[in-house]
């Protein structure tokens, strides 16, 4: 969800190979590459006004923004021309954005709608629970099954919707319903070919993994004790890793195959941040303070952080890369 700090970020975005993130700004837009982190775009308050949420499309040039003045509008922005290509309206304000290559699930009140791209036509429409947060996962490798994920009416459960079988303008093809937790979903993530899934509820305990074939959960990782506020969960690339970041300012990975575990901290502060994977022995967190964290990680549990900065210093001299 797009929110407006001190540091005038709004909202932080992955892309979906974790090599890039979008930082929107009351200010207008950044991109960053991560490793190493460099700014590869910054667009001004004047060219775009205040951005409230925006997701890239892997490495392309498409990005996929919100406005703040005008919440119900998705623009298809074309980075290599720095010119709008595509508008959509939604008769709610966009919760949320995930994508793929080929399609973008845009999270409204009570329903995703999914479109094409870069058509931006409507190609699924899936209900959802008007009072839950805006939550929504893809499975972005482009040569494995097309599947969304997100909240389901009945507390605690998810739906899975393979939508390359949706038909266009209508709910196709009844979603598969998983019970995961007896409260609230917080937070959901699936793996990059679409064959595991990750939850975890409002008490933030555990994270559970799930097969989305088998709909059965394989394991339960234990974030810890205390009830926490999970702002994030990530697989790597293959999914044979997950990480999860809450407000207790640690960032925790596990093998998914669920037989070690790191804890990593501090990460971040308590304000709102994400984590996702560079390679099979490292990950980073950028948190909505502006930090940045990159921590190295072994099998044998050793875990450090090699790396801190604020991010939006970087390239504060005006010399950016296209």
């Amino acid at each position: 969800m797009a929110r407006r700090r001190s540091s005038g970020i709004t909202s932080l975005a992955f892309n979906q190979n974790q090599g890039c993130f979008t930082c929107c700004l009351t200010s207008g837009l950044r991109v960053y590459n991560v490793d190493p982190l460099v700014e590869k775009a910054h667009y001004s308050k004047e060219e775009l006004g205040e951005v409230s949420l925006c997701e890239m499309v892997f490495r392309t040039n498409w990005l996929l923004l919100v406005r703040a003045r005008r919440p119900c509008s998705l623009m298809l922005l074309d980075d290599q021309q720095r010119a709008f290509k595509a508008e959509v309206l939604f008769k709610s304000p966009i919760r949320a954005l995930r994508a793929r290559k080929d399609k973008v699930a845009v999270v409204l009140t009570s329903s995703i709608q999914v479109l094409s791209l870069p058509s931006l036509q409507r190609v699924a429409l899936l209900r959802t629970p008007a009072s839950s947060r805006p939550l929504c996962s893809l499975a972005t490798d482009p040569n494995a099954v097309q599947l969304l994920a997100a909240p389901a009416h009945r507390k605690g459960s998810l739906q899975l919707l393979d939508i390359s079988r949706a038909v266009k303008g209508a709910q196709s093809s009844s979603p598969a319903v998983v019970g995961c937790h007896q409260t609230d979903l917080v937070c959901l993530s699936l793996s990059a070919n679409g064959a595991k899934l990750a939850t975890a509820s409002e008490r933030g305990t555990i994270i559970r993994l799930w097969d989305t074939g088998t709909k059965q959960m394989i394991h339960e990782l234990r974030r810890g004790s205390d009830y926490a506020d999970v702002y994030c969960i990530n697989f790597n690339w293959s999914g044979s890793l997950v990480c999860c970041v809450s407000d207790k300012g640690t960032l925790h990975v596990w093998a998914a195959r669920g037989n070690y575990a790191h804890v990593c901290a501090p990460a971040a502060s308590s304000t709102r941040a994400l984590c996702a994977f560079t390679d099979d022995s490292s990950a980073v967190v950028i948190s909505e303070d502006g930090t940045f964290h990159k921590f190295t990680f072994s099998a044998e549990g050793s875990c450090h952080r090699n790396d801190f900065e604020y991010f939006l210093q970087v390239g504060d001299d005006d010399e950016f890369l296209h």
